[in-house]
């Protein structure tokens, strides 16, 4: 059976998006990007990822009120928050616990990894 993967980068480094893009398309994952935050909500809405790739040091991106919003509804419940980020683990680590987000992938790891990552959020 095909399963159909959607992932979802908000990240402003273009780089790091190619990069993650690139192992994600290898690895059998649809990709679609947004390099702002302005409309996030909008382009999640319209997407209809299943993984949000969240970088949460993005400038003018406002994490508590993007969070709460997705966490609130009942329409985002099963939205895996991946944390998509270059800050340490352990703050990673603690930002997922406080805020009910699935996961986190330092950008400092092995990017080549993305794909098989992001697989163990799904039931097969």
């Amino acid at each position: 059976m095909d399963v159909s993967r959607k992932v979802m980068i908000l990240d402003e480094n273009i780089l790091d998006v190619m990069e993650a893009e690139q192992y994600l398309k290898a690895g059998g994952y649809e990709v679609v990007t947004l390099s702002s935050p302005n409309g996030a909500l909008s382009k999640i809405d319209f997407e209809r990822p299943e993984i949000l790739l969240l970088d949460i040091a993005m400038p003018r991106l406002n994490i508590t009120d993007l969070l709460e919003t997705l966490r609130g509804s009942a329409e985002y419940e099963d939205l895996v928050i991946v944390l998509f980020s270059d800050l340490e683990a352990e703050k990673l680590q603690k930002m997922c616990i406080e805020n009910d987000i699935n996961g986190y992938f330092c950008k400092s790891m092995d990017v080549t990894q993305i794909a098989a990552f992001l697989d163990n959020f799904y039931e097969f």
